[in-house]
């Protein structure tokens, strides 16, 4: 372990020995068989509905934050992620977004937004749809960069998007012009 000047404050030296230790459980953790990675996910994230809100957050702040995962671990809970960044709380949907956002490959972001496409067709069948779910949908799809499968969502569900936060016709077009544009 890498040793600290004795002039660094004891809460320095402590916060670095913490996050020294922290690093080596979390290698140790991504070497783990993808049945272990799979269980351990998703006995968090499965369940996501009736948890503490805190534990949500850190558990989804954890996926986002984390730079040492390997895609197969989001992979393995890829559909849960998706349903949290729609259904979930703002806080804790925009740390889903950022997590799926680090799936680069085309594949992977094409398998997200058509899990997005299925939720918002499940959402349209109930009674009162969830208009933030609709909006959620949008800003994932945009984050990551579906242009299609943005200017589908966008026309088919604008009005619900425009309910949850005010994102209007003009918003839509000027974001389905940005990702036209490219990178």
């Amino acid at each position: 372990m890498i040793e600290f000047d004795k002039n660094h404050s004891m809460t320095w030296t402590e916060m670095m020995s913490a996050y020294q230790i922290f690093r080596a459980k979390l290698f140790d953790w991504t070497h783990e068989s993808d049945q272990v990675k799979q269980k351990d996910l998703l006995q968090e994230l499965g369940s996501w509905e009736s948890r503490d809100l805190h534990r949500r957050m850190l558990v989804v702040d954890f996926l986002r934050s984390t730079e040492m995962w390997d895609k197969k671990s989001l992979l393995l809970v890829q559909k849960e992620l998706t349903a949290i960044a729609l259904y979930e709380q703002d806080e804790v949907a925009a740390y889903a977004r950022m997590a799926l956002s680090k799936f680069k490959g085309q594949p992977e972001r094409l398998a997200i937004a058509d899990e997005v496409l299925y939720l918002a067709a499940v959402e349209t069948e109930k009674a009162n749809p969830d208009p933030v779910v609709f909006h959620n949908g949008c800003l994932l799809l945009y984050d990551l960069r579906c242009e299609a499968e943005f200017s589908q969502y966008t026309d088919c569900y604008g009005n619900l998007i425009e309910q949850a936060y005010g994102l209007d016709k003009k918003d839509l077009e000027d974001m389905k012009v940005t990702l036209s544009a490219g990178p």
